[in-house]
């Protein structure tokens, strides 16, 4: 899958970096919400219509383009770490493709890279 964003995971803070244009090319969604593939390997953010359980807001500011968006979730990055064997206290950057239409990103999550924080 040829990339046209990232996701990065810095997992000593339980945070995960989105780029803005990332949430630009979604439709600039008021919340979006994270579906992993039951394989571990492949990892959906889609705009979402509601705030609930599963859902994450988006700043407004990341949706004017001014700010990119941070979502802390223990309990995901701990369930990528230990499916992906990720190590504890690293980052990773996910390559992933958007795709506008179906509003929403694919990311490869067997393709993460370790990265410096």
């Amino acid at each position: 899958m040829p990339s046209d964003t990232f996701i990065s995971f810095y997992l000593t803070t339980s945070r995960m970096h989105i780029f803005r244009s990332t949430i630009k090319d979604i439709g600039n969604p008021k919340y979006v919400r994270f579906l992993v593939k039951e394989d571990g390997q492949s990892m959906i953010m889609e705009a979402y219509h509601k705030k609930d359980f599963h859902s994450h807001r988006v700043p407004k500011e990341a949706r004017n383009g001014h700010w990119e968006m941070e979502v802390r979730s223990l309990p995901l990055c701990t369930l990528l770490k230990n499916q992906l064997q990720w190590e504890d206290g690293k980052s990773y950057r996910v390559p992933g493709k958007t795709y506008s239409g179906q509003r929403l990103a694919v990311f490869d999550l067997s393709a993460a890279e370790q990265i410096q924080q």
